[in-house]
């Protein structure tokens, strides 16, 4: 029996008359949480752990940002930003999977409240907590709806467990988005890395 499904979605960028959005490819499982190969272009692999019903959002042959756009859009957040002469806060994801590796996601400020170095800090801290203690009882096998023992409520609503289950990077979108009205940003930077 297989043990992941994959979906492939196709990212069709905007014109002048539509909106950019994802389109269904196709559907198929594996026993590998691997990018199978998959001859098409522009693909989004939204991968589902069978048993554990975790997601994940691979890049197939989409361009680096779509794979912040795909779960933005799975999570039915506001479209994204391309330029800003706001001020710019970024949260920087370290893997550890890969050290040579950084993620991160740039936002723009809410227009209802500005945030100090230190108020940014202290924000992504208490998120930081909030997505160690739901990891914690998700191993316990708490889904949505539910509440802990003690009453307190595991995940508010679905799309926060559908964040929370495509990772740490799409948990702090979510919530940065959702919960304190930043606005994502994005645009094509070319990085390069120094040893």
């Amino acid at each position: 029996m297989a043990k992941f499904k994959h979906s492939f979605w196709r990212y069709v960028p905007s014109t002048e008359k539509y909106k950019s959005e994802f389109k269904f490819v196709e559907s198929f499982e594996t026993d590998s949480d691997a990018v199978p190969e998959f001859h098409d272009h522009y693909c989004i692999d939204h991968v589902v752990d069978l048993e554990t019903e975790q997601m994940r959002v691979k890049n197939h042959s989409a361009p680096e940002y779509c794979v912040s756009k795909y779960v933005g859009w799975g999570l039915e957040l506001p479209p994204v930003e391309k330029t800003t002469d706001k001020e710019i806060y970024v949260v920087i994801h370290r893997s550890s999977f890969s050290h040579k590796k950084i993620e991160f996601d740039e936002f723009i400020e809410p227009a209802n409240h500005r945030y100090s170095q230190e108020d940014w800090e202290f924000l992504l801290s208490v998120l930081e907590q909030r997505f160690t203690k739901q990891k914690e009882w998700a191993k316990e096998g708490i889904r949505v709806p539910s509440q802990y023992e003690d009453g307190t409520q595991v995940f508010k609503t679905e799309n926060e467990f559908r964040a929370f289950s495509f990772g740490r990077r799409a948990y702090f979108l979510y919530h940065l988005v959702h919960n304190y009205n930043f606005r994502l940003l994005i645009r094509k930077l070319n990085i390069a890395y120094t040893s």
